[in-house]
This record gives structure tokens, C-alpha cells and sequence, in this order.
């Protein structure tokens, strides 16, 4: 088990075992000639449409845009981007696809949303696990637009926990179809789907596995309840879905009967990338803003840009962008290379990117408002809007805190795996002095040699060896704490958090690192002055908060933090008043 381990194709976990896999990660990949000429044109058909059609405040007003607007949007060839083009698609790669869905995002967080619920989940596994005839038959409508999709997981008791969904799909006597029956909830384009991709419950071998299904609808059995009123992302489609009995083909099963985890997971890692791709376009919307006020307010005799406060804000805002970017187009272009090579694994990667874009934009939209004060808490701006519809990105497609936990707990199982067999190869000294002879070997090489990277440009010799450093100790204190805590790891969130929340800043480090030395090469030192002050910034910002939680896996206030909050629970509410005089 552990030798197999030992030959993952993932970045992220191969970092885990202090391993930098420079093959991986090195050139910084660049959207191909082709390609860039289509999204060229396409962005441009975007930008024109939406400054003739969009009326943002006005949809968000009334809590909905109007139903031909999707019409116009498939009209366009917005809703097959990803499609291939003998199904009627335009067949973009992940990394093409993600710098639409970055433009479309930074014009209107509600069809951003309508968009991406389509095409990165609504029809994903179709377009992942489906068969030659599913795809022929489903694939062409939902490029034109025919099929609106939707992706039903969430239900009242199961968020993030896909695994305890309650729908449930009985087989017929005759094997031709299945029956569902249950409910679904929050479901992003709910209200106008015609094409469903449902994750139900089915007995395999006696046991309760998920299986996930496509439904066209109408479809007798299957009622849509009222539109939600949310704080954010108002005019887009959210509502819940109910199936009594529904009748649905055996042929509709994607990916295999039990497959259906497989196929949600799978989904999900595509799909998070459309999300963190229109983070990055919310973010630059929100810097933009933030620039063109800082240089146009002036209080005290001063443009308030000229304060050292304003300006600290705008270099963060614009330093975490970057390495979000960066992290968003390292990571499609892995999911590129995955279609041909399927044994890559870009699942950290994919939550990692996820989890950071979404706080960027979260803290460029808070930041802005700020920089506009009293103004951009007033309607008349839109700058409250975009704080309103940037909150939903840290809970869309597993919430950032089970994606810190999946990060942690993921990329430390191999690691796990390979100590629990070297304790067992201890027991047997004969058997065992391979496994053995190999991790004292690997452990060597990590605590005296350790990592080189020897494809960074020279101009950036010191971030690489900052990053060669930390590869060592981020797997030396993963085996510290999986000693420590051994099978009761998965227990253990606080620390799960400080090991992700390391990885996240060495996955940032390292996209940046191979992004500048691209520009470097193709630009040269001299004029590259901003983006490495960028990338120094972006370090720094990183090796603090990298520091910091490693000091704190040995020295935190777990067990303080951990009795505050149980006490609190038994109390259910703040129990203290103010001291009397």
C-alpha cells in the first residue's frame, strides 16, 4: 500500500511527503494561440451584450432577471463553453473556460452563477462520466440551450455530507427504471431546469450506496417549490425540488450503479474551478473600484490614495489577486492535462484554489466598500451588492472549513497509510527492511539534502529556497502529528486547519514562483519591477502565516478554545453582564 502511494501523480500530495514535483508545475502554463483568439472574441461579445442588456441593480431589486435573458446567453454560446464541438459545443479547454467565467463573474455575480450552475456542475458528470449515447443525447441541447441544467445534491440534513442523502431511488422488477422519491434544497437554477442531474440512495449488494441520475423534465412526480429570497446573488434561480415516484430509465444512471460519491466528487473538483475563476473577476471589479476612488477622494488636502492605509489596501488587494490567478490558471491547466493523462490528480489543488479565490474576493469586496465608506454602503453604488453576492462563494461547493478539512485529511492519508505500514514492518525485521531501508532513505534526503528546484529562474533563487525549506518541514510535522494523533486525526479540525491552511500558502507560493519565472524569462529583471515586488509581498504574506501555524501545532490555545465553545453550547448564550461599581 504504501509503495502505491508512493507513485501518486498530484502535486499537493506529493508535497505532503515533502516532495516538490517540479515537472508538475514547471513552465507556468499559457493558454494555447488558438484558444486565446476564441476567448478574445467571445469576451468581447460579452462585454457588449451585458453593457446593453445587464441591469444588475434592477434584477437585484426585484430578486430576479428575466428568463430570455438565458435565451440571449445561449444565443451567444455561453451555455457550451465546455461542450465539445461535434456535441455543438465550443469545446474550450478548462483553462479557456475559466478566463470566460472570470469575465462573466466580474459583470454580474447572478448570471455568473446561472452560468456556472449549468455548465461547471449542472451537466458536468454528463460531460465527465457519461456514456457515448447519453452525451449525443443530452449534450447538443444543453449547448444550445434547449436544456437548462441544474445539480441536485443538498437536501434539508445533507450539505457537504453528500453521503447522507435520504433520496432515494428503488429499482423496478424488470430492472428498465428506477423510482425516486425525495427532496432537494437551495438548488441553483431550480426554477428554470429542464435537465436534472440527481443524487440518489440505491441498494447495491445489500447495501445503501449513491448513484447519481439524469432526469429531463417535465417529468410527472417532479414539482418545483417557490423561489428563495437570499441575501446575495438575488436575480439568480434558487429553489428547492421535490420527487415523488419519479420515474426514471436505467440507461439515465451516470457512471455506474454505487458510483454516484465518485461522480459528485468529481464534479465537484471541475466545478469549483468556474467558481474560483469568477472570484478572481469579482476581485479585479472590486480593485478597479477601490483604484478609481483612492485617486479621485480627497479629504484633508490629500487624495486619500496618498494615506499609507489606502495603500496598504490596495497593494494586499492587488497581491492576492495575483496568486489567486495564478492559482486558478496552474490548476485548469493540471484538469487539461488529466484528459489525456487520467491517473493526474488535481483534487487539493482544486479546493485549494477554491478556498483562497472565494476570500480574496470576500476581502477585495469588504475593502472596497471600505475605501468608499459611507458610499459604498449606500444602494446608489454597487459596491454593497458585490459584498452581498461575493458571500456565497465561501459556502457554494463545500464550505471553505470542510474544504480545509478534505485538504488536510487527503493529502495526509498516504503519509498516514506509509507510517501504519512501517510499523508493521518493524514487527517482522526480515520482511519488512524494504519498506524500512526506503523511508530512513527518504528521510535522509529530506532532513540533509532535501528538495532542490532547479527550473526557477536564478532571479528568484531566494523564494525557491524558502519554498524547498518549508517542503521539508511541512512533511516533517505532518509526521509529527499523525504520531501524535494516529487514527484519531480526522478528530482533530484545529489542527487539520493549520496543515491546510499551510498547504494553501505553499500552493500559492508555488504557482507564483513558476508565473514569475515565466515572466522573467520572456521579460526580463528590469521590466519586471512590479510583478516581483508582487511576488516578494506574496511571500512574506505567505512565510508569516506559514511560520505561524507551524509554531502553533506544538504551542496553541486548542484545549482553551475547545472549553470556551462546549461551555457556551450548555449555556446558549454570552452569560456575562458588566461589572458593577
Amino acid at each position: 500500500m504504501a509503495e502505491k502511494n508512493r507513485n501518486m501523480n498530484s502535486f499537493m500530495k506529493s508535497l505532503f511527503f515533502g516532495e516538490i514535483r517540479e515537472e508538475m508545475i514547471f513552465p507556468y502554463p499559457r493558454i494555447a494561440n488558438e484558444s486565446g483568439e476564441n476567448v478574445a472574441m467571445i469576451l468581447d461579445s460579452i462585454q457588449k451584450f451585458s453593457n446593453s442588456k445587464f441591469e444588475s441593480a434592477k434584477w437585484d431589486e426585484a430578486g430576479s432577471m428575466p428568463r430570455e435573458i438565458v435565451t440571449e446567453l445561449a444565443d451567444l454560446g455561453l451555455l457550451g463553453l465546455a461542450v465539445p464541438e461535434e456535441y455543438g459545443g465550443l469545446g474550450l479547454s478548462q483553462q479557456a473556460y475559466a478566463r470566460v467565467m472570470q469575465e462573466v463573474s466580474g459583470l454580474d455575480g447572478s448570471v455568473a452563477t446561472t452560468l456556472g450552475a449549468h455548465q461547471s456542475i449542472g451537466y458536468k458528470a454528463l460531460l465527465l462520466f457519461g456514456t457515448e449515447e447519453q452525451k449525443s443525447k443530452y449534450l447538443p441541447r444543453l449547448a444550445s440551450g434547449e436544456l437548462i441544467a441544474c445539480y441536485c445534491l443538498t437536501e434539508p440534513g445533507s450539505g457537504s455530507d453528500a453521503a447522507s442523502i435520504k433520496t432515494r431511488a428503488v429499482r423496478s422488477a424488470d430492472g428498465k427504471s428506477y423510482a425516486i422519491t425525495g427532496n432537494k434544497l437551495w438548488i441553483t437554477n431550480g426554477g428554470i431546469a429542464s435537465f436534472m442531474t440527481i443524487f440518489a440512495k440505491t441498494e447495491v449488494d445489500g447495501h445503501d450506496k449513491v448513484s447519481c441520475f439524469i432526469l429531463e423534465t417535465p417529468a410527472k412526480g417532479v414539482s418545483v417549490g417557490p423561489p428563495e429570497h437570499k441575501l446575495g446573488i438575488r436575480a439568480s434561480w434558487t429553489n428547492a425540488i421535490f420527487f415523488e415516484n419519479v420515474s426514471v430509465p436505467a440507461e439515465n444512471v451516470i457512471g455506474g450503479v454505487g458510483m454516484g460519491f465518485k461522480v459528485a466528487m468529481g464534479v465537484l473538483n471541475h466545478g469549483r474551478m468556474g467558481l474560483a475563476a469568477g472570484s478572481v473577476g469579482g476581485s479585479k471589479k472590486a480593485l478597479e473600484a477601490a483604484i478609481l476612488h483612492a485617486n479621485e477622494r480627497v479629504q484633508f488636502k490629500k487624495k486619500i490614495g496618498e494615506f499609507g492605509m489606502i495603500k496598504e489596501k490596495i497593494a494586499r488587494m492587488t497581491t492576492n489577486i495575483f496568486v489567486a490567478e495564478s492559482m486558478v490558471y496552474m490548476t485548469t491547466a493540471l484538469i487539461d492535462r488529466a484528459h489525456t493523462d487520467p491517473s493526474l490528480d488535481y483534487s487539493i489543488e482544486s479546493a485549494i484554489a477554491k478556498i483562497y479565490a472565494s476570500e480574496t474576493l470576500w476581502d477585495c469586496c469588504d475593502e472596497n466598500l471600505q475605501i468608499w465608506a459611507g458610499n459604498g454602503y449606500m444602494k446608489e453604488y454597487p459596491y454593497e451588492r458585490w459584498l452581498r453576492d461575493a458571500r456565497i462563494n465561501r459556502i457554494f461547493e463545500g464550505t471553505n472549513e470542510i474544504l480545509r478539512a478534505f485538504i488536510a485529511l487527503s493529502g495526509m492519508q498516504a503519509p498516514g497509510q506509509e507510517l501504519a505500514g512501517l510499523a508493521e514492518a518493524i514487527k517482522f525485521p526480515l520482511k519488512g527492511l524494504g519498506p524500512v531501508t526506503d523511508y530512513v532513505g527518504r528521510r535522509i534526503k529530506r532532513n540533509v539534502m532535501g528538495e532542490n528546484i532547479s527550473q526557477s529562474h536564478p532571479a528568484l533563487k531566494k523564494m525557491a529556497g524558502v519554498l524547498e525549506e518549508y517542503a521539508g518541514e511541512f512533511a516533517n510535522q505532518i509526521e509529527i502529528l499523525l504520531r501524535r494523533h494516529g487514527k484519531e486525526i480526522h478528530l482533530q479540525q484545529l489542527a487539520q486547519k493549520r496543515i491546510a491552511d499551510i498547504a494553501i500558502e505553499l500552493y500559492g507560493m508555488v504557482c507564483v514562483l513558476s508565473r514569475m519565472s515565466a515572466i522573467l524569462t520572456e521579460n526580463g529583471v528590469e521590466k519586471s519591477q512590479f510583478e516581483l515586488a508582487i511576488a516578494e509581498a506574496a511571500f512574506q504574506r505567505a512565510n508569516s502565516k506559514i511560520r505561524n501555524n507551524f509554531r502553533q501545532i506544538d504551542r496553541n490555545d486548542d484545549d482553551s478554545i475547545k472549553f470556551i465553545a462546549e461551555r457556551a453550547y450548555e449555556l446558549g448564550k454570552y452569560p456575562f453582564e458588566p461589572m458593577k461599581g
